[in-house]
């Protein structure tokens, strides 16, 4: 179903669609039981929290408010709060029970990787309880940052007495990234008609302008898929406010690189899930088309691709054909594949001193113009893609 993510705080808009591209898996339909309010992972030991490089579980700063008044506001939910060094995650997901196998498989590597920071979580488990959610999808928004900015060129902002700004582009000039993912829509609903003066149950951006936070909502229940598709959206999402984070916010940035940036780090984390911005006129996908190296790789050999002078033309990517939001893909792909090309492509879009338009960018980021460009790029994609599905 259409998943609606609108312009909020001066921030850019987008379409989402989620489609799975496996059978749902089955979840308990019983009431879910509250929570302990000690994590039972951790016991709340500051010794635990420093082997997952968390800062607390709170008090502190979510938005505009203190994460416990957000939890009175919100009534009677259940809310799991956690500082990590990046991001202030709140989580009202409920416990879940994982039965696909390439999902299983996918959840036993993650928790392997957790368990060797810290040994008291388990590797096989029955069911993702609230805690152990809240753990993954932390370590989730942790890996991603760390990938974001090794694959873009992008330091951190040192802070306190000395710091210096390091050269090149920077990230976090603000306040943390503030994440909350909840269960319920109503949930979502009630924390952004409140906080962000317009009420949305789906999903959600916002700069929180007071505090310098830029926020991303999820609601589980907008999507009603598995925990595979709920990473998949969530990567989209906050790999789109870690672009606008990047040389100080809000910054508006064009919808190819916006939209095909989170695309590519999606897809990375999950590339069985397909999201994309479509038409609701159109069939959905079939499973055959999750394997999208052959189909970019065809469409080059035919030309049937939208050209670099054409998606730049659009003022917005959001709701283009599958077939085009497959080329932006490879795109993006082909910058972040080549040693070095992604960086300076940072460099131009996200210049603090000057605003330049896409066709500037490119041309300071790679030194040619648009036609060559396509033609490098068709070129690396005969070289470097296969021609049959796995």
């Amino acid at each position: 179903m259409p998943v609606p993510l609108v312009r909020a705080g001066g921030l850019a808009a987008c379409a989402l669609f989620i489609s799975a591209l496996v059978p749902l898996s089955a979840q308990t339909t019983r009431p879910p039981e509250l929570p302990p309010e000690v994590d039972p992972y951790t016991c709340g030991e500051p010794e635990r929290l420093a082997l997952l490089g968390y800062r607390s579980f709170g008090p502190f700063l979510f938005g505009p408010a203190a994460n416990e008044i957000v939890q009175a506001r919100l009534g009677k939910v259940p809310i799991l709060w956690v500082e990590t060094e990046h991001f202030r995650l709140g989580s009202a997901l409920a416990e879940y029970r994982p039965e696909l196998p390439e999902e299983i498989a996918e959840l036993r590597g993650e928790l392997e990787e957790l368990h060797e920071r810290l040994a008291s979580f388990p590797l096989k488990p029955k069911k993702l309880d609230p805690w152990l959610r809240l753990h993954l999808f932390a370590w989730r928004l942790e890996r991603l940052h760390a990938d974001f900015c090794a694959r873009l060129g992008v330091r951190e902002l040192g802070t306190g007495a000395g710091a210096t700004r390091p050269p090149g582009p920077t990230i976090m000039v603000g306040d943390k990234f503030a994440v909350l993912l909840t269960q319920k829509k109503s949930t979502l609903a009630r924390f952004t008609a409140e906080y962000c003066g317009q009420e949305r149950d789906d999903s959600w951006f916002y700069n929180f302008s007071a505090t310098r936070s830029l926020f991303f909502g999820l609601s589980d229940e907008s999507l009603d898929l598995t925990d595979s598709d709920l990473h998949y959206a969530l990567v989209y999402g906050a790999t789109q406010i870690l672009l606008m984070g990047i040389n100080g916010f809000p910054r508006a940035l064009p919808s190819w690189w916006q939209n095909g940036v989170a695309l590519w780090f999606a897809r990375e984390r999950e590339p069985r899930v397909l999201l994309y911005a479509k038409p609701q006129v159109e069939g959905l996908p079939t499973e055959e088309l999750a394997d999208w190296e052959p189909l970019v790789r065809g469409r080059v050999e035919v030309g049937a691709v939208l050209g670099w002078g054409e998606m730049l033309a659009r003022r917005s990517c959001f709701g283009q054909p599958f077939g085009d939001s497959i080329v932006l893909w490879s795109r993006i792909d082909y910058f972040m594949r080549r040693q070095g090309a992604a960086p300076p492509l940072v460099s131009a879009l996200h210049d603090p001193g000057r605003r330049l338009d896409s066709r500037e960018a490119l041309a300071q980021a790679t030194g040619t113009s648009l036609d060559a460009l396509d033609a490098a790029w068709q070129a690396w994609v005969k070289e470097t893609y296969r021609k049959k599905r796995r």
